[in-house]
């Protein structure tokens, strides 16, 4: 009788989703950290392929100038690289935060259809792709500045491999 009617409640008590709360989210796909990282470039793990495989990041780079040994050229470039990447990457995230934006209104009026949905998705879809593109290009081009005992430094500063 008792395990039947402790069933019986858990059945019939209400059940809270994951997602309770964020219905009052200004655009409810994001949260207020990720809206903060698409609009100021931040790497939000975009970037892990080429970190986590021996490709330094700029900014990481740039922090840790002094532990590499980098020449004024060396600096130079890695600003460069950090600096291109922060446009591109600024500019993309505000584009994906309108576009979620414009998604999330679409579903708020109850005026999205298949067709809409599906060209509103894909360009979201594009312009995370372009994103992490951006952020992974970066890291390419440390390959191209940096020496191969620089690079394995920065491995080891970063925790990567045993540090020396």
């Amino acid at each position: 009788m008792i395990t039947s009617t402790l069933i019986a409640l858990c059945v019939l008590a209400p059940t809270s989703s994951p997602y309770a709360g964020e219905e009052a989210r200004a655009i409810k796909s994001l949260s207020a950290e990720q809206i903060d990282g698409y609009l100021n470039a931040r790497g939000m793990g975009l970037a892990k392929a080429a970190e986590l495989n021996n490709y330094p990041g700029p900014m990481h780079v740039l922090e840790l100038k002094d532990q590499l040994g980098l020449s004024a050229e060396q600096v130079a470039r890695t600003q460069a690289a950090f600096d291109e990447m922060k446009r591109r990457a600024t500019e993309l995230g505000h584009a994906i935060v309108d576009r979620e934006r414009e998604l999330d209104e679409a579903f708020a009026r109850q005026t999205i259809d298949e067709r809409s949905l599906d060209e509103k998705a894909l360009e979201i879809g594009r312009l995370q792709a372009g994103l992490r593109a951006a952020h992974l290009r970066a890291h390419l081009r440390m390959r191209e500045v940096l020496t191969r005992e620089q690079i394995e430094r920065y491995v080891q500063l970063r925790g990567y491999r045993d540090r020396k």
